[in-house]
């Protein structure tokens, strides 16, 4: 027949199909990472082909576009030239053959010094001269500026004529051509979120050899960036990669609930067999507890009567004598009295100390009585009144005098008297001792609450064993005494410690109304 694994090889066990299971995870993990990246490089290798031949494109393009506008306006320029050596242009002239030839406008600049003659007024800006030749832009006039030398300069004079064209419509004919326009519109294509030409960092263009991909998050949403080095510049393709995100949230999720349930179900089976190893331990050590405490108190029960029947009849005939001492020995100093006074009192101490013994290793026989449980109290309060009178304890009473329960007179008083002893002892300078009787459910609880207590929380944990004790005279037996009374009357009792105050309650069932 095979053993039952223990809770400590179950755990093992839960512990290794748990490693398992989250290498297996990380596992699948990384291959979704390595399957979104080759997609994404093979998307954006494709991307970057493109964008590489459009910017090759757009600068032969405007190369040739550049071309023909510097032909066309030096033509033009030329033949403005000669029909002024024919005839000089007026202002009006000009502005009528702007129009008609598609120009913005001509400025003629005379050699010899004269008022320079421009159609349409103020189209040229005030900063350009004859110097200026060749083709020039004026981007933020939307301005192409052709300079032409006046045939007379071939004669030591200075002069030319000035041509423009308006560059409005090939503004955007560049621009729907420009790479600008192309990145916006891969951009707007669906799984793409943005396509971008950036400036490399310093020290980046000798390091990025080749294209990099990683996953990033960007404004709530997780993108696929692959970077392309250009030389000066880079390429960035950020693709959406929710779905991967969805994929791999969907991937936890799973996970989390299969660890969440083999954590359980671990956990469940080793506190399992955990719990069960321990009752079995703790039946075990309680059955050793009890014969222990059952041989205990059969040895302390028999040493009780051997001291009781060997040490009693010897005090009694010393007090005797002590007492027939004090009584015919007339003649004794002062100082002689007091030593029999002072005998007679250790001997009485002795016998009690004997009788303690003896209540506690003998069980009770209860001589039950309907009992009004606020009498007892009453009586040991007034016992000890004197003494809280000359201490400087306060004493409160909050009793209600209508509880009865069945109980011994005169063993609950000595309960009440044990604690009531203990609260006034402890406080020898002063403070106050409240007690509390109360009716809670089908009980009646006895709550006594004293100041300067010197007690530690350790000591609390000991307070009802036999023996135990912080007094220089005591048995260590009175309240171990007064829980085997209350025991006795199917009650229960026990002791708190809360900021500086000590509190004794003790709980007896009510009688039967």
């Amino acid at each position: 027949m095979m053993k039952m694994p223990t809770w400590r090889s179950n755990l093992a066990i839960f512990v290794v199909i748990f490693a398992t299971v989250v290498g297996y995870f990380f596992w699948q993990q990384d291959l979704a990472l390595q399957q979104i990246r080759q997609q994404a490089q093979e998307y954006s290798r494709i991307l970057a082909t493109v964008v590489q031949r459009n910017i090759k494109n757009t600068l032969v393009s405007n190369r040739g576009l550049e071309t023909v506008i510097t032909g066309f306006l030096e033509n033009s320029a030329r033949f403005v030239s000669y029909l002024n050596g024919i005839e000089k242009f007026s202002s009006s002239e000009l502005s009528a053959f702007a129009r008609e030839s598609g120009l913005a406008g001509v400025t003629i600049i005379p050699a010899d010094g004269s008022a320079r003659v421009s159609g349409p007024s103020g189209w040229l800006p005030e900063d350009f001269f004859c110097s200026s030749a060749g083709l020039v832009s004026l981007p933020k006039r939307h301005l192409y500026l052709f300079g032409l030398a006046d045939e007379a300069a071939t004669r030591g004079e200075k002069g030319c004529v000035i041509v423009g064209l308006a560059t409005g419509e090939i503004e955007n004919l560049q621009q729907e051509v420009s790479v600008e326009r192309l990145l916006q519109v891969l951009t707007d294509l669906h799984g793409i979120a943005y396509v971008r030409l950036e400036s490399a960092a310093k020290g980046h263009e000798a390091q990025a050899k080749s294209s990099t991909t990683f996953l990033t998050r960007e404004n709530n949403r997780v993108l696929s960036k692959t970077i392309f080095p250009m030389g000066t510049r880079r390429l960035v393709v950020a693709l959406d990669a929710s779905h991967f995100s969805k994929r791999l949230k969907q991937m936890r999720i799973q996970f989390g609930l299969f660890i969440a349930f083999l954590v359980f179900g671990g956990t469940v089976s080793t506190w399992w067999l955990f719990r069960m190893q321990r009752l079995r331990l703790d039946q075990a050590r309680e059955f050793e507890r009890t014969l222990a405490r059952q041989h205990e108190e059969a040895a302390l029960g028999r040493a009780a009567e051997t001291i009781t029947h060997e040490m009693r009849n010897p005090l009694n005939a010393i007090n005797m004598g002590l007492q027939r001492l004090q009584i015919e020995a007339g003649n004794l100093e002062p100082d002689h009295r007091q030593l029999i006074v002072s005998m007679r009192e250790a001997i009485t101490r002795s016998d009690s100390i004997i009788s303690s013994l003896q209540q506690y290793t003998h069980s009770f026989e209860l001589a039950r009585e309907p009992l009004v449980l606020a009498e007892p109290i009453v009586e040991v309060v007034t016992l000890y009144k004197a003494l809280c009178d000359r201490q400087s304890i306060r004493v409160e009473l909050d009793l209600d005098r209508t509880l009865v329960v069945d109980g011994d007179r005169v063993l609950l008083g000595q309960l009440f008297e044990n604690v009531i002893k203990n609260g006034v002892e402890a406080q020898p300078d002063g403070g106050f001792l409240k007690i509390v009787l109360a009716g809670l459910d089908e009980y009646c609880e006895v709550l006594v609450t004293t100041t300067g207590c010197v007690l530690s929380e350790d000591d609390i944990n000991h307070i009802f064993e036999p023996y135990f004790t912080t007094k220089s005279k005591g048995t260590g037996l009175g309240l171990a005494i007064g829980r085997k009374i209350a025991l006795a009357h199917l009650g229960s009792c026990w002791c708190r410690l809360e900021k500086g105050e000590f509190s004794f309650h003790i709980r007896l069932p009510m009688r039967p109304a």
